[in-house]
């Protein structure tokens, strides 16, 4: 009886000897799933799937290789990653379907299928002309152009089409907003329900501004007379994957027609001044102006931007296409000023932008200045709507081309960023857009940038970490896993709080970490985690140092250090129940305890 007691002990202690215990999981991460494939299966999937004609994979059961006789197919290449599997070439005549069903009645094959097509999954948009918008996504096939020498749309459709909530202000000749590739994406003014009872509903100055205002002639008609305007909001926001026209850098939006230029594509200041006005009261977060001029500085025109600064918006210029003289050469705006443009010296709520072309190079006519000039996107051959419901075309030479075209790109990318950065401010918007370009030798030492937009690269910089996974490994250290999902990160900050304590900052790791020991913890405490990315953003010469920008917040999650061991400062030895295991080892400890207990208590009921 003695000697059960002591086997009795030693399993005790056994158990008690380490909190390190082993997990017990129903996920068997090295067993399959067992598929059987069958002729009527694979053909069943076929007509809904692309395919290379005249080629087969087909795997055998064994070393037989009769089928290929059979049927007269060629062995083309064997797979050593799979074993026994062949892609093979057919003969003339044999449908792949009809070698399918005579593969798979062979005894000797295990399975017979097409050679699948497979295509990177982007989001391209089933837009008739968006094979032309190689600004967006440029193949090298479009005016001899270079291969990705775009701003990777596509890429960033992956990760946000754009959204409702942004409101992008067209300061310019007016947007045909009866387009059908833009009239779904047209700013309405929730304050007037009614158009046409000449009352200013809203009480902003206006009467039936329903869809915006126009200043050149002082009526609720902001209509394009030119096609400047429609051609710009085209190119920021027309619909995009509705099966027709183009796709707007943004497929969701919403674009503020403020007409300021007149038919000629002339305006002035105070007409200038007071669309900004309209756009700042009515909600808009950025504003694009595809236009400008050289001469004196205007004050008047330098405190409305200042006053769009002061209230967080963006303002997009163009920088100017090299007009100073007549001779179509692009000029410094460092030493000549464009304005507005050139009040990016001053306001850092500015971006100016200069044009490239499909090989990724500055085009000539397009202005530069390494303090004044900001980023670059592409700015010939653009394709966009135009007035009555058309399109510009390289038939009608109405492709048009300037910094006008190229600025739109970039309130395209600032909304898109906003759709998905939602808490971010304009000024991290705007760093966003100047860190992630595509640096490019025509364009290094001729802007502050020396890149062009990149719009993949600035939406992925900071994706939200995910699959946040904490354990408490001891009573006094939790180990913290999460997902890097962020493209251009400079690291992670690791928060923490416990009850309702608001969250601090523990710790910051680098950039491309996925793990941290928090060792700061105590023994029987619960503590909330939450992961974030963060990056460090240029500001060009003239504004503040460089701002920090952060993702979203991963997911919460809760966990409770185990109560102290045996030993407070052994954090690997001690008889903790439950603390750092699961539930099926906890309960079976806490069984082998009790056996002692048991027993002791027979022995006393047999005395």
């Amino acid at each position: 009886m003695k000697k059960l007691l002591y086997l009795f002990l030693s399993i005790f202690l056994i158990s008690c000897g380490s909190d390190q215990t082993t997990n017990i999981s129903s996920d068997s991460s090295s067993s399959t799933s067992s598929v059987k494939a069958t002729a009527n299966s694979i053909i069943a999937q076929m007509s809904n799937a692309e395919y290379v004609e005249g080629e087969l994979l087909v795997k055998f059961k064994s070393s037989s290789r009769a089928a290929h006789k059979s049927i007269g197919a060629t062995v083309m290449k064997s797979v050593n990653i799979v074993p026994n599997l062949e892609q093979v070439k057919l003969p003339d005549g044999v449908s792949v379907q009809d070698a399918i069903m005579q593969y798979m009645s062979n005894p000797d094959v295990e399975y017979a299928e097409p050679n699948y097509i497979r295509r990177a999954a982007l989001t391209s948009p089933n837009d008739t002309y968006f094979k032309d918008q190689w600004g967006l996504i440029n193949l090298g096939l479009y005016a001899n152009g270079t291969p990705d020498a775009d701003i990777d749309a596509p890429e960033a459709w992956d990760i946000s089409t754009g959204s409702d909530n942004v409101v992008i202000a067209v300061l310019d000749t007016g947007i045909d907003y009866h387009h059908s590739d833009l009239i779904l994406n047209i700013w309405k003014n929730p304050g007037e329900p009614n158009c046409t009872n000449n009352v200013d509903n809203d009480g902003n100055g206006y009467r039936d501004d329903c869809l915006g205002w126009d200043f050149v002639n002082s009526d609720n008609d902001p209509m394009d007379d030119n096609e400047h305007g429609t051609h710009v909001a085209g190119i920021i926001g027309a619909l995009g994957n509705n099966g027709t026209g183009i796709a707007g850098v943004m497929w969701n939006v919403r674009l503020m027609p403020v007409k300021i230029l007149d038919s000629m594509g002339v305006g002035n200041d105070m007409d200038i001044i007071d669309g900004i006005e309209y756009a700042l009261d009515n909600g808009a977060q950025v504003i694009n102006a595809s236009w400008g001029g050289y001469g004196a500085f205007s004050w008047s025109l330098y405190e409305a931007i200042s006053s769009a600064n002061t209230r967080g918006v963006l303002f997009v210029a163009a920088a100017g296409n090299g007009q100073l003289g007549g001779d179509g050469i692009g000029d410094n705006n460092d030493l000549t000023p464009f304005y507005p443009a050139s009040y990016s010296r001053y306001l850092p709520n500015i971006i100016s932008v200069a044009a490239t072309d499909q090989d990724d190079v500055r085009v000539p006519f397009s202005n530069y200045g390494t303090n004044t000039v900001h980023v670059a996107a592409p700015g010939v051959y653009i394709l966009s709507t135009i007035p009555q419901n058309l399109y510009s075309d390289m038939s009608d030479k109405e492709f048009l081309e300037g910094t006008s075209m190229a600025a739109p790109h970039v309130s395209g990318l600032a909304g898109l960023l906003m759709s998905y950065y939602t808490n971010a401010s304009y000024s991290q918007i705007r760093g966003m857009i100047l860190r992630y370009v595509d640096v490019k030798p025509t364009l290094i030492d001729w802007i502050f940038t020396g890149g062009r937009i990149n719009a993949y690269s600035a939406i992925s910089s900071l994706l939200t970490p995910s699959n946040l996974s904490i354990y408490a490994t001891s009573p006094r250290q939790i180990s913290i896993s999460w997902e890097d999902n962020a493209t251009g990160e400079d690291g992670y900050t690791i928060e923490r709080r416990t009850g309702t304590e608001p969250f601090t900052t523990v710790a910051t790791v680098g950039a491309n970490v996925e793990s941290f020991n928090d060792n700061t913890v105590s023994p029987g405490t619960t503590y909330a985690y939450r992961i974030s990315a963060y990056s460090l953003l240029p500001n060009p010469a003239g504004t503040p140092a460089p701002l920090t920008a952060q993702s979203n917040y991963s997911n919460e999650f809760l966990v409770a250090t185990p109560s102290s061991s045996v030993d407070d400062d052994d954090d690997n030895g001690g008889c903790s129940i439950g603390g750092s295991q699961n539930t099926p080892t906890a309960l079976a400890n806490l069984a082998v305890m009790l056996l002692p207990v048991v027993y002791i208590f027979l022995l006393r009921r047999r005395k």
